[in-house]
């Protein structure tokens, strides 16, 4: 459309910044946030700098993560809460003038920023009482200033609001020319789908950049009809969560295609190392090149799995994020007359998409991983079989290099009956341990004890081992303390090795066509010859020292290290079995405190799953209120705070969880402190999936 419309404008328009920045990582160390946190309030600074807006300017005096101008998060601390703004006196928001330029109409503006479990975020508003024709669209985003200096290191989406002048049989023209009007000279920017909220039309629109600071996302939202107003702002905060998610997918689905990358770059190197291992083995003297070699693989085996364990971290956070987009678009199309198709097909895209896509990376990066390992082992073998030169190396260098050597090659194990004087598993050997550790770990069996002791516990042959199994908080450490609980366990009737069996099992368990199915059958047929014949010599395996030795002839410094020199009983596991069951019960439970119907921030406390509906906590977590110091909660206030609190049970770490509803408060007591409550359950994840 070349020509506008002198009929078309809006009335009362304003456009809304939503900008996610990461504050931490589990990357930052020691430091109490990321290196580039305080980015996004210096942005805003240099934003009131470029538009002359004195508030914004001197924005760190109103932050409460600011000291004497210095950023100092720690201050953050002191509020507990995961949800809350960090305004000073937390105060909801911060007012201001936009000066006018020459010509341009009078803007009023809003910031509100917040700690958002582990992201700050900003809503950033600005809006005008007066009627504004298209073209005067562009005094919101005059000269792309806004875009230009504020961008959020997750990302960030533009929503504009706005009355249109005359009632139109397609609100899309419209939608269309209102975006070239904000960004003129975009032309990568496309309509992604049309939807509506609270009966009104919305648009999505969206730029084809991949990057996530520079991707523009944007939605327009035309009032064409009149709205609650409580309805309006439940709805501008379930967008706040609902587009943290969105951006959150998206930034973490970016990293996973750098660590994809970094890990092919990886595997595409070990042709080389390959060939460099032909040509050493052909010439004369080879040990010294070996062990070269042997060090540059071992530095490729650190960074390798990192890369793995950063892929699955990404996937687990798609994960958890997409669980938590579905519930705020849940609580989204609840409102009347609301239909958010597009945020649907997001929710699609991850499913079919992203996740689907890293799943597929990591299995076909294992088989890197696994030719390196076989790579590595190859070397090792061949040091060890390498005869030394007949003249022994002289000089420091070679000295280190031997002392290097000695440090990387695998300590020989020797046990006598089941109890261990060095390290490493018996009965397998050195080449086949690190497939086998990493193959039992990539098994999503071993995600969690629990997934693990359900397995054995479904499995006739491995169940009487289900409540003797080890304990421990990480997978690659549950599939070594396992390997060493199994290896030397036969089962009575049929004579059968049970980590033979286990890894039957699990190769059953997994389609034929991925990767992991071939590993396992693989360690299958290296491992059944090595374990049926130890098995079938004896039950406690016994490996041999180079000279007789027995019980009186070894060093008293190893005798004393036996586990229970007291004799103490054992600890059973079904005690530790049924606490991890109570445990599942416990939820955390978020309150937003709202005082004459404003929330101010949201405080968190702990509640108790007493039946499969009703939930315990104290009164005082939802009444969100000090005693000693505020007045007593007014009953519209606390409607308002029940309808909109939620439980998250599984909240394993920020972030994460599964949420549920409010329903009604069924009972309270003030002087006992309690308050029975019960939940909205889900089809998706029933309340008696945690007790």
């Amino acid at each position: 459309m070349n020509e506008i419309p002198q009929s078309w404008g809006l009335r009362s328009p304003s456009i809304t910044l939503y900008a996610f920045h990461l504050r931490n990582s589990i990357n930052q160390g020691l430091e109490p946030t990321v290196l580039a946190a305080p980015r996004l309030w210096e942005q805003l600074v240099d934003l009131g700098n470029a538009l002359h807006i004195r508030e914004l300017q001197n924005l760190r005096q109103e932050l409460i993560c600011y000291e004497a101008d210095r950023y100092f998060p720690e201050a953050e601390d002191i509020f507990g809460a995961e949800y809350f703004t960090l305004l000073q006196n937390q105060e909801p928001s911060l007012h201001f003038q936009v000066p006018p330029q020459a010509g341009e109409l009078e803007l009023q503006g809003l910031l509100c920023p917040f700690r958002l479990y582990d992201t700050y975020a900003i809503d950033l508003t600005l809006y005008s009482k007066d009627t504004f024709t298209l073209p005067q669209l562009s005094y919101f985003n005059a000269q792309n200033l806004i875009l230009q200096n504020v961008q959020a290191f997750l990302g960030q989406t533009l929503l504009l609001f706005g009355q249109p002048l005359e009632q139109e049989d397609n609100y899309q023209v419209l939608a269309d020319v209102c975006v070239a009007q904000l960004f003129p000279g975009k032309h990568s920017i496309e309509l992604v789908d049309t939807g509506s909220l609270l009966g009104n039309p919305i648009f999505e629109y969206e730029s084809n950049l991949t990057n996530s600071v520079n991707k523009l996302h944007i939605l327009v939202w035309f009032k064409c009809q009149d709205m609650n107003s409580i309805h309006m702002d439940r709805v501008a905060e379930i967008l706040l969560h609902l587009l943290w998610c969105r951006h959150k997918i998206l930034y973490v689905y970016h990293q996973s295609r750098w660590c994809v990358n970094q890990t092919k770059k990886i595997s595409g190197s070990l042709d080389q190392y390959r060939s460099k291992f032909r040509q050493i083995y052909e010439a004369t003297n080879r040990r010294s090149p070996l062990i070269n070699l042997l060090n540059q693989l071992q530095q490729i085996e650190l960074d390798y799995p990192n890369y793995l364990d950063d892929l699955a971290e990404h996937e687990k956070t798609i994960g958890i994020n997409e669980i938590n987009y579905k519930t705020y678009l849940d609580k989204l199309e609840k409102h009347p007359e609301s239909e958010l198709s597009f945020f649907q097909e997001f929710l699609q895209r991850v499913r079919n998409k992203f996740q689907r896509q890293i799943q597929v990376d990591r299995d076909y990066l294992a088989i890197g991983r696994d030719r390196l390992q076989r790579l590595k082992a190859t070397v090792q073998e061949s040091i060890a079989t390498e005869a030394v030169a007949s003249k022994p190396p002289s000089g420091k260098e070679s000295g280190e290099q031997e002392r290097k050597f000695a440090l990387a090659m695998p300590e020989k194990s020797h046990y006598y009956g089941n109890h261990a004087l060095k390290s490493n598993m018996p009965g397998i050997p050195p080449k086949i341990y690190p497939r086998l550790r990493q193959a039992l770990s990539d098994c999503d069996q071993f995600k969690s004890h629990s997934r693990l002791f359900n397995f054995f516990d479904a499995n006739e042959p491995l169940k009487p081992w289900c409540d003797d199994l080890p304990e421990v908080d990480n997978r690659t450490e549950r599939a070594e303390r396992l390997i060493g609980f199994l290896v030397n366990e036969i089962r009575n009737d049929t004579k059968e090795n049970v980590l033979l069996i286990l890894l039957r099992l699990l190769k059953d368990q997994i389609d034929s066509i991925k990767p992991l199915h071939q590993t396992l059958s693989d360690l299958l047929q290296e491992l059944a010859p090595i374990l049926s014949d130890s098995n079938s010599n004896s039950s406690a395996k016994v490996v041999p020292f180079s000279k007789p030795t027995n019980l009186e002839s070894l060093p008293k410094a190893e005798l004393v290290l036996e586990a229970n020199p007291k004799g103490e009983p054992m600890r059973f596991i079904a005690v530790d079995e049924k606490l991890l069951n109570c445990a599942r019960t416990v939820a955390r439970v978020s309150v937003p405190k709202i005082v004459s119907g404003s929330i101010k921030k949201i405080p968190t406390g702990t509640g108790w799953l007493v039946t499969p509906n009703l939930a315990l906590t104290c009164w005082h977590v939802i009444e969100a209120r000090n005693p000693k110091r505020e007045p007593p909660i007014r009953a519209s206030d606390l409607q308002k705070q029940i309808a909109n609190s939620t439980f998250t049970f599984d909240f394993t770490q920020p972030g994460e969880g599964i949420e549920y509803d409010i329903e009604q408060l069924e009972h309270e007591d003030v002087n006992l402190d309690y308050a029975l409550l019960r939940l909205r359950d889900r089809q998706d994840y029933p309340l008696k999936k945690w007790g």
